[in-house]
């Protein structure tokens, strides 16, 4: 305050009256005086803002390094889930085909079957169409009724009820029945067995 003071007094001095050279030498010192500190308060400025600056500078490329981290984390994050997804597609596909092929197989094996077996059940129908009636009706009579239903499927008309006369009424109806209604033969549930009497009816 006090040299602002002086400052004033010497700037007033110098404005209304010729100052001597020792007044003079006196307000130049003070100008020198504040120019060094004016000087020296600039340079503490300009020293502050060139820290913040290097703060602000390091702590941009703090970020910008955290970023790159962040960024190349997910990049390599999304490149694993596709790789992944990718893998998950072509095991759900090779899983698909495996299972057509194993269907596909199955059914060859089920058709196989199905051509052995008529083939199976055509000798033994031509075998029986070849046999007298009298001997082939007590053999058919005694197998399961599915089976000698499609036995006598494959049997012409004439051979199937020349067998079918020659057996049981009763088993040549059902042999009928079944025949009717065509194949597949299916054989009924067997009868319930019969309930135990208890000692009280006795």
């Amino acid at each position: 305050m006090f040299r602002w003071l002086i400052f004033g007094v010497c700037a007033l001095n110098i404005l209304v009256a010729t100052p001597t050279s020792q007044e003079f030498l006196q307000c130049n010192a003070i100008f020198e005086s504040r120019k060094a500190e004016i000087a020296g308060q600039l340079q503490k400025l300009q020293e502050r803002a060139q820290t913040l600056q290097t703060l602000q500078n390091e702590t941009q490329n703090l970020l910008d390094r955290r970023n790159a981290k962040v960024s190349a984390r997910e990049k390599a994050l999304d490149a694993k889930l596709k790789e992944l997804e990718t893998k998950e597609a072509d095991f759900k596909k090779a899983q698909a085909e495996s299972e057509k092929k194993m269907k596909d197989l199955i059914a060859k094996n089920e058709q196989l079957l199905k051509e052995i077996k008529e083939a199976s059940t055509s000798k033994v129908a031509t075998t029986y169409a070849k046999m007298k009636d009298s001997k082939a009706a007590p053999i058919l009579q005694d197998m399961p009724i599915d089976k000698a239903a499609t036995i006598l499927s494959k049997l012409e008309a004439k051979d199937m009820g020349k067998i079918l006369a020659k057996m049981d009424p009763a088993k040549a109806a059902s042999l009928t029945e079944m025949l009717q209604k065509g194949p597949p033969f299916i054989a009924p549930p067997p009868p319930p067995p019969p309930k135990p009497k208890n000692e009280d009816e006795e």
